[in-house]
């Protein structure tokens, strides 16, 4: 506001000035504007607190997720380790969901071969072959080619064009080559038989151009014989038996239960710091209270967290957290008994997996709190409506803030206006008077 529409004129005007009205603006923003300030800055500190807390709780959704019956990954206890014997084979699998404890024994006495002819040694790759044919059989499949035109680079190109078939010039010494047609795949089931025109000379049908006759894998897995075409065997659980070479093998699986252990102690780890965290914004630390105001809302939500671990679970209802080693102190942070645990892994497996995971018709209490802590975060759940709630409030509070803002703006605007207009009636009126201060001063002179 400037200096110089106010205080103009004699002593009487210069009460009216920019500076009265400052303090008169500044005692009715402390009165209207200063309260809904404070309300926005601890909203704003509310909605960061419950922020903090979703996140905690999106870390503790992650862990449970590693014993939820329904997710995507395998569960905690599907997992497996395994110990190998012997070189003939490698073992792998996609999924280890499937496997069962317990050794895979293979013997093998062929590995699977493909069928791969040579040519007699070329100098020119670039020279035309003679107009003739080249017929190639691969397992029941039949393919003639018209040589007519065709350099060897060109036959090669054309045999590819056949899946069941690889070709290729192979460089073999200086200047000198070989056509080599092979199977695709290894097998008798793919086997390749060439024959080629009386003036086409390229050695195919010579036996010592023949390098390598097609066989099956013949191998022996747990007693069962087995006589394919690959050298890799898939079982109904999903272990893969590759065969690399001829000899015995086997591969012994067994739980890990490194994971279950690992998995349970970062559960009750996340849990106990979200504890903290909302101790810490509800109940305040140390001389400064909590900056959440709903307060029953959000241990509304621990306490249903809590009571998820207090339920049985199990077909019968005869599984307990606290049978295996978990449980509460007296300030709510929960507690794992790593060495009853262990031994609950050790003795009773399938019941410590019942308990977390559960069943389709009685879900275990992992999968029990992982559908609830996906649900605080859905459209309607009590986390998002509770934030929603929170920047409502904001919004209304900033809207109410730059409207009274307004208000006094256009209200000082105004006193300004009228300040001035006083100070030149009340200058006008000063003058006057001493005017005739002046006169009646003279005639008494």
């Amino acid at each position: 506001m400037a200096d110089g529409i106010l205080g103009l004129g004699s002593s009487g005007s210069l009460e009216l000035n920019s500076e009265l009205l400052e303090k008169l603006r500044a005692a009715e923003d402390t009165a209207y504007l200063d309260p809904i300030t404070e309300d926005i800055e601890e909203t704003e500190l509310e909605i960061e607190a419950i922020d903090t807390i979703a996140l905690k709780i999106d870390e503790l959704y992650e862990v449970v997720q590693y014993f939820d019956l329904y997710t995507s990954d395998t569960n905690v206890f599907d997992e497996m380790t395994a110990n190998t014997s012997g070189d003939s084979v490698s073992f792998d699998a996609a999924d280890s969901s499937d496997l069962n404890p317990g050794t895979v024994t293979v013997s093998v006495e062929q590995l699977a071969k493909k069928d791969v002819y040579q040519s007699n040694l070329i100098t020119d790759i670039e020279e035309e072959l003679i107009d003739s044919d080249l017929t190639i059989d691969v397992g029941d499949e039949s393919y003639t080619f018209d040589t007519s035109g065709m350099t060897y680079e060109d036959l090669v190109t054309e045999i590819n064009y056949i899946s069941s078939l690889e070709a290729s010039l192979e460089e073999v010494g200086d200047n000198s080559y070989r056509l080599v047609i092979k199977s695709a795949e290894s097998g008798l089931a793919n086997s390749v038989t060439i024959s080629q025109g009386d003036d086409l000379d390229l050695g195919f049908e010579e036996e010592e151009n023949h390098v390598l006759t097609s066989q099956n894998l013949i191998a022996t897995i747990d007693g069962v014989d087995y006589d394919i075409s690959s050298n890799k065997v898939t079982l109904s659980s999903g272990l893969i038996i590759s065969a690399v070479d001829e000899g015995n093998s086997s591969i012994t699986i067994t739980n890990d239960d490194s994971y279950v252990i690992e998995a349970i102690e970062s559960l009750a780890t996340i849990y106990n710091e979200l504890v903290d965290l909302v101790s810490t914004y509800t109940d305040g630390d140390d001389d400064e209270t909590g900056v959440i105001q709903d307060t029953s809302s959000i241990r509304s939500i621990m306490s249903e967290i809590k009571n998820i671990f207090y339920e049985s679970y199990g077909l019968e209802d005869e599984e307990s957290a606290f049978f295996y080693g978990i449980s509460f102190d007296e300030d709510g942070y929960m507690e794992v008994d790593s060495d009853e645990l262990a031994d609950a892994l050790a003795n009773n497996y399938d019941d410590l997996k019942e308990l977390f995971v559960g069943y389709a018709e009685k879900e275990g209490l992992a999968t029990t709190l992982s559908n609830y802590l996906d649900d605080l975060d859905s459209l309607d759940g009590a986390l998002t409506t509770y934030e929603d709630k929170l920047d409502n409030k904001l919004e209304t509070l900033e809207e109410e803030y730059e409207e009274e803002s307004e208000r006094l703006d256009e209200k000082y605007s105004q006193m300004a206006e009228q300040f001035a207009a006083y100070t030149v009636i009340i200058t006008e009126m000063e003058n006057a008077f001493a005017s005739l201060e002046m006169i009646i001063n003279g005639d008494d002179d």
